[in-house]
């Protein structure tokens, strides 16, 4: 058995090549996780959450330090975050499964980003970016079919300078950004590079365009570079309008927001 102050648990997911952290479910409140690290301080993530409020959006609970303990055994100071546990399936992992040429998975596809959409535009009404939308931020409820979406860890304020990066899953505009950090000169301050690079809601469209190709098509977009119904001839051209969209390099001609697209998707 685990411990971190008074939280229990019994296992925890490492995934330090994807993630800043390590999660686990508590014992006797199955509804509750728990997020830690030794290096990554989650208190902005939780502060940010409590100015959500959406049903597709983890609440948080509690944060902060403690030591780690295994059977008594102290082992690392770690920082962590108590958030509402989502009892469901990664979404890219639950399509990987199934045949997106059949007619009935495209329309389910269809309909689960229809539900991402509100949640989405929720953080955005809010001024926030999420900026880290990739696979395992997404996960299809297994009751209600919902998306939801988590780990706000590098989430920013819209106009702001990103915390962190995942190249794989990034907008444009996140790269450039970090072209910029990486070079820019030791007197050119954020506020600079925030001006030359401005980010808002469409950074976290293009990660979902990229999502989206990943499913239909079993491909991904960055390998590829062609259009989905040349790998998938059970696409609509509607729906391959809105997948363009959401990946045009330039913001300007992108999708404007979840909002439009969730229009864009219930048309179809």
């Amino acid at each position: 058995m685990y411990r971190i102050n008074k939280y229990h648990f019994n296992e925890f997911t490492c995934q330090a090549n994807l993630h800043k952290s390590n999660y686990a479910v508590l014992i006797n409140v199955p509804d509750k996780g728990i997020k830690y690290s030794p290096d990554f301080d989650f208190s902005e993530e939780y502060y940010l959450l409590k100015k959500l409020s959406h049903p597709q959006i983890p609440i948080t609970s509690d944060f902060g330090q403690g030591a780690l303990f295994r059977d008594e055994k102290f082992l690392i100071k770690q920082n962590f975050i108590i958030l509402q546990h989502i009892h469901g399936y990664d979404l890219v992992d639950y399509f990987n499964e199934k045949d997106v040429e059949h007619v009935k998975t495209i329309e389910e596809v269809i309909q689960s980003f229809i539900t991402v959409c509100d949640p989405l535009q929720h953080v955005h009404d809010k001024h926030y970016i999420h900026c880290d939308l990739k696979p395992g931020h997404l996960i299809r409820d297994q009751k209600t079919g919902l998306v939801h979406i988590i780990d706000f860890e590098l989430a920013i304020e819209k106009g702001g300078i990103i915390k962190g990066i995942s190249k794989e899953y990034a907008s444009p505009e996140q790269l450039l950004m970090l072209n910029y950090l990486k070079g820019r000169p030791r007197n050119v301050h954020d506020e600079a590079i925030s001006s030359a690079v401005r980010l808002d809601g469409k950074t976290d469209l293009y990660s979902l365009g990229l999502m989206l190709y990943q499913i239909v098509t079993k491909k991904l977009w960055q390998t590829e570079q062609v259009l989905p119904s040349k790998i998938n001839s059970h696409i609509s051209q509607k729906l391959e309008v809105i997948v363009s969209g959401l990946l045009e390099a330039n913001p300007a001609q992108r999708i404007p927001s979840a909002e439009e697209l969730k229009k864009a998707l219930c048309s179809i």
